[in-house]
């Protein structure tokens, strides 16, 4: 397993946060993909949100996208969830499973990404390595 990274949900500011952020930390953007380069079907005025973004400085490493609730039906979480990528599929699968007990599944485990909120309304975000069993 890699090390869990903050993973920063915004309202359709994240672009704006981004850019803030590079400027105190010294940082720069690393990933940026907007929600009209994703796999989203998404409304016009929706693509250039942030779908997927990664900050970097140093050791310094933050995840972030906007989640402005377009439809009327924001997520039910925290600004602020973690993002851990797995070593394997099964390993995933068993953190997902464990977390997901007694908890509320946002997004199931598929396509190698899964988000739950654990029973102690902890957020979590898990990605697998793509190729690996």
């Amino acid at each position: 397993m890699h090390a869990a990274v903050p993973y920063l949900t915004f309202p359709g500011t994240c672009a704006e946060a981004l850019a803030f952020y590079c400027d105190v930390f010294g940082a720069e953007v690393t990933i940026h993909q907007t929600m009209g380069e994703s796999p989203l079907e998404v409304a016009p005025e929706a693509e250039s949100l942030v779908f997927n973004a990664e900050l970097r400085a140093g050791e310094l490493v933050l995840k972030a996208s906007d989640n402005p609730g377009l439809d009327g039906s924001a997520m039910p979480m925290s600004p602020i969830s973690v993002f851990v990528t797995c070593e394997t599929s099964a390993e995933q699968r068993r953190i997902f499973d464990a977390l997901a007990a007694g908890g509320q599944t946002l997004f199931a485990l598929e396509g190698g990404f899964g988000m739950v909120i654990d029973r102690f309304h902890v957020p979590w975000m898990l990605a697998g390595p793509p190729n690996v069993p």
